[in-house]
């Protein structure tokens, strides 16, 4: 009867693999076959600056590159941040306050990105703006503060869970060597979690470069690269708000709604091979437990 089990979740295991590639792969196909135009029509200049559907100029480097700085923006603030609070949480913070700051977390990455967009519009582009008093505050810097906020609870979530989940014996360990508490954070438990902390670092990432409906309210929406390029209090223009306010004026089948499907088609392939290796990193530091 055991046996019988074993087999089925097995199967189980294998036919939930199996159905899982095969939705990747048919989300790859329809993407590639729908941006197809665009590449062997526009080709390599499709990694060019300008973008003008009026004459035919289909350049995604000024997405491409708002994309990388707003996300860049966004982990300078939550990665330190972010590990801060996880290790205060799971190694200083009594556990009845732990479960409390658990919820406030699950709360936070529940919000839907809308209400994000609406605080962004609200505070975050005032704030920018009056400080640094500029015309308007939708720029880079506004998106990736805002994006900064949305991506902590990953963070702080998959964290707290790598340090949970370092056994206690290394605790114990480093306590018998006459250690203090933030000797064995640093030198004992940080360096155990490292793999870990990729792999959280780069699933935050990926759902930072995938967020759409915040960014687009706050960025300002402009398709240029700043001038100078560190200017981060100009607006811009990342690939999902691109999609996002551009994809329903496009004609189905034009070179230009091609192009922006090829858009979709990047973000995908950056997506699914910053998840693979932050897979790969968790299922690593999985073994060094064991």
């Amino acid at each position: 009867m055991l046996g019988s089990t074993n087999n089925i979740g097995k199967y189980y295991v294998y036919g939930s693999t199996l159905i899982s590639a095969f939705i990747v792969f048919l989300i790859f196909s329809i993407l590639l076959v729908n941006s197809w135009e665009a590449v062997t029509t526009i080709g390599l200049d499709l990694f060019n600056l300008n973008w003008n559907p009026a004459t035919r100029e289909f350049g995604i480097w000024s997405m491409l590159f708002g994309t990388l700085v707003v996300t860049f923006i966004a982990l300078l603030i939550a990665v330190p941040l972010g590990v801060a609070t996880a290790i205060f949480t799971s190694e200083i913070l009594p556990s009845t306050y732990r479960i409390v700051v658990k919820s406030l977390l699950e709360l936070l990455a529940g919000i839907p990105s809308i209400i994000f967009g609406l605080i962004g519009i609200a505070f975050f582009s005032i704030w920018i703006q009056n400080i640094f008093d500029l015309q308007s505050g939708r720029t880079i810097l506004t998106a990736g503060i805002l994006l900064s906020i949305m991506i902590l609870p990953t963070i702080i979530t998959l964290t707290d869970d790598a340090f949970n989940n370092i056994p206690s014996k290394y605790r114990e360990t480093a306590k018998g060597l006459g250690l203090y508490k933030y000797e064995i954070i640093k030198e004992v438990l940080l360096p155990i979690a490292k793999p870990d902390l990729k792999g959280a670092i780069l699933l935050a990432f990926g759902r930072a470069l995938g967020e759409t409906m915040a960014v687009m309210l706050v960025i300002g929406s402009i398709d240029k690269i700043p001038d100078p390029i560190y200017n981060w209090l100009s607006p811009g223009q990342t690939i999902t708000s691109k999609l996002g306010r551009e994809i329903a004026e496009t004609s189905f089948g034009s070179v230009h709604f091609s192009a922006m499907i090829f858009m979709g088609l990047l973000l995908f392939i950056i997506v699914l091979i910053l998840t693979i290796i932050s897979q790969n990193s968790l299922k690593s530091n999985g073994r060094l437990y064991e």
